[in-house]
């Protein structure tokens, strides 16, 4: 995770104003609900269709009956990003960011934990980034009527 500027001051904005984990995790629901496919059944991989903003993937990793699990990428000409890995809990309505980038799945699925003292710090710090960037995918047009399913990931 890049620790510019604006994430800094938007943590900065977010711990001022006292909003727990909770709370983010309720926004992030609500935001996810403006910007994800409306009929996602149809498909697990969605392209945005918008031809002015870069291309951002959904794949829809796992569907249960209260949580679903995606995986978010923004594709470049030359490049992809690493995929953001989603939690959705539709039952209490949140929305949590599991990993952000592919070293923190390894570590994960190695058995590698997280000190007890820098967990809740760092689930507090990926939701709050979470939070920005889809605020960002959200002002920059992104919505939940631009999805094209596709057959295969890139």
């Amino acid at each position: 995770m890049i620790l510019t500027e604006q994430y800094l001051s938007h943590r900065q904005y977010v711990r001022k104003h006292n909003i727990s984990l909770m709370q983010l995790h309720e926004f992030n629901h609500r935001l996810l609900e403006a910007l994800l496919p409306k009929h996602n059944k149809q498909s697990s991989v969605f392209h945005s269709i918008d031809s002015n903003t870069p291309l951002l993937q959904v794949k829809y990793r796992e569907r249960f009956k209260f949580t679903t699990e995606i995986a978010m990428c923004m594709i470049f000409d030359d490049a992809v990003s690493d995929a953001l890995v989603i939690r959705i809990y539709h039952d209490a309505q949140l929305a949590e960011l599991v990993y952000s980038n592919e070293f923190e799945k390894q570590f994960r699925e190695l058995g590698g934990r997280v000190g007890v003292n820098n967990q809740a710090s760092l689930r507090y710090s990926q939701n709050c980034f979470l939070n920005k960037w889809l605020i960002y995918l959200l002002e920059k047009g992104y919505s939940q009527d631009n999805w094209q399913a596709v057959s295969e990931s890139i």
